[in-house]
């Protein structure tokens, strides 16, 4: 089965070739309104290639996007991770030291808790920051890609005009 994209883009050339073809007729036989319709119908197939060329930009920017918060995402689960690991090492020393100075390391433990407690929470709330930011660079680089779907859409409309003009 033969390639769409492919497919399109010769009906494009044949497209365009034809107008040229008229246009070229038109001139040799002086033919104001052969012309015209040549060169309309070299401007649709231009139109037509561009929609196509901003359908594909619109798709490698989404999939660029998804890429990019598919890896931030992992980067935010992986420092998750190792601050979870990173709690459990110190809350694990602080009870070694407890069983050595059970007197001492009573009080040294409330202090020490307490700062693993407040490096934990300062580490989450980055994380959740971290998180924030990736779900707005993702909001931001999908904004994006609708944008070059707008694009695409409007270039396809103005093909349609085109060719409106061009059957008028």
């Amino acid at each position: 089965m033969a390639d769409p994209a492919e497919s399109n883009k010769a009906t494009r050339a044949g497209q365009r070739i034809a107008g040229a073809v008229k246009q070229a007729a038109g001139a040799i036989s002086d033919n104001q309104d052969l012309r015209a319709e040549g060169e309309l119908q070299q401007e649709k197939a231009d139109a037509a290639k561009e929609a196509h060329r901003a359908d594909e930009l619109a798709q490698q920017k989404r999939e660029e996007a998804e890429a990019r918060a598919k890896e931030e995402e992992l980067r935010v689960e992986r420092e998750r991770l190792a601050t979870e690991d990173a709690a459990s090492a110190r809350e694990e020393r602080a009870e070694q030291d407890r069983d050595r100075e059970q007197q001492a390391a009573a009080q040294d433990t409330g202090v020490r808790k307490q700062a693993t407690e407040q490096v934990a929470q300062a580490r989450e709330q980055e994380l959740r920051r971290d998180e924030v930011d990736a779900a707005a660079e993702r909001a931001a680089a999908e904004q994006r890609a609708r944008d070059e779907e707008v694009r695409a859409e409007r270039a396809r409309r103005d093909a349609e005009v085109l060719e409106n003009v061009e059957e008028s």
